[in-house]
């Protein structure tokens, strides 16, 4: 009897030591792409014509690495892609193919804690982040122009609505034959023009700090048609300015002021394009 009792110990010790040894060898490039393909490319795979959010090439584990908006190697807590992850907006709920598993969600975290490995036929050590000697996490400067970058998003949206409101209320008096300058067109184009220089600001670094990389065409022209409406905004106010002084509106006010609101607008639905996809005014 004791004979078996060792026998038995033996063998359990021996599948003990194996099931370690496995784990010490997963290949967690595989494991990842293994995630992405079954519950991220419907959205961003890379043969969509519109992928969804701000990336369609979630199977190009290089490319997904390398971008540092969405992953710092070595360092889950500082990647968005595991924040999305660990608060179940990578994939939503309401997605097709369900939210992730909490071994799902276990692979990616252990994938960039390895230093996110993009090649899926080699096999990746699960180390920890202090024996990546080569990873180093953002420094605080990096760290703070991301932080800043992101308001971007935030401070864009009162520009754009204070210049349209502004240009409506101004057509509304030509329609009716006013040139009386309108104090409430004065204020919305000021602090449209103040809204647009500092969006067009946070913009440049918010590209720069993660959001350009892999910049694409649309990205591309984002940037400077805000950049060039932001400029814009600020002959606008020149303009505005000098209307008050005399106080009657003149030709060049209105002729700044409509393109410039047509302008500004364009800028939005590109904004809109990178962050909800191509087709996002229907739905897709």
């Amino acid at each position: 009897m004791k004979g078996i009792i060792l026998r038995v110990c033996c063998a359990l010790a021996v599948g003990g030591s194996y099931g370690l040894a496995a784990e010490g060898e997963r290949n967690l490039a595989a494991e990842a792409l293994s995630v992405f393909s079954a519950k991220c490319a419907g959205c961003h795979g890379p043969n969509l014509a519109s992928p969804k959010g701000r990336f369609g090439y979630v199977l190009d584990l290089a490319r997904v690495a390398a971008n540092p908006e969405m992953v710092v190697p070595s360092f889950p807590e500082e990647s968005e892609l595991w924040e999305l992850v660990r608060r179940g907006e990578m994939p939503p709920e309401e997605s097709p193919t369900g939210p992730l598993s909490g071994v799902e969600k276990e692979t990616i975290h252990a994938w960039i804690a390895a230093g996110a490995p993009a090649d899926p036929n080699l096999a990746s050590a699960a180390n920890p982040p202090e024996t990546n000697p080569s990873s180093s996490p953002p420094s605080l400067m990096n760290r703070m122009l991301r932080w800043l970058g992101a308001f971007h998003v935030i401070v864009v949206h009162f520009p754009i609505a204070l210049l349209i409101v502004a240009a409506a209320s101004e057509l509304k008096s030509t329609v009716l034959g006013s040139r009386t300058p309108s104090p409430a067109v004065r204020f919305c184009v000021l602090l449209g023009a103040v809204g647009a220089l500092t969006a067009a600001l946070l913009g440049w670094i918010h590209a720069a700090n993660g959001y350009g990389a892999g910049a694409s065409q649309i990205l591309n022209l984002h940037r400077w048609i805000g950049t060039t409406a932001a400029a814009w905004a600020v002959g606008t106010v020149l303009f505005s300015e000098r209307d008050e002084r005399r106080g009657v509106r003149s030709i060049w006010f209105r002729v700044s002021l409509f393109p410039g609101a047509l302008l500004i607008a364009i800028e939005g639905h590109l904004g809109g394009m990178l962050v909800h996809g191509n087709d996002f005014l229907n739905g897709g």
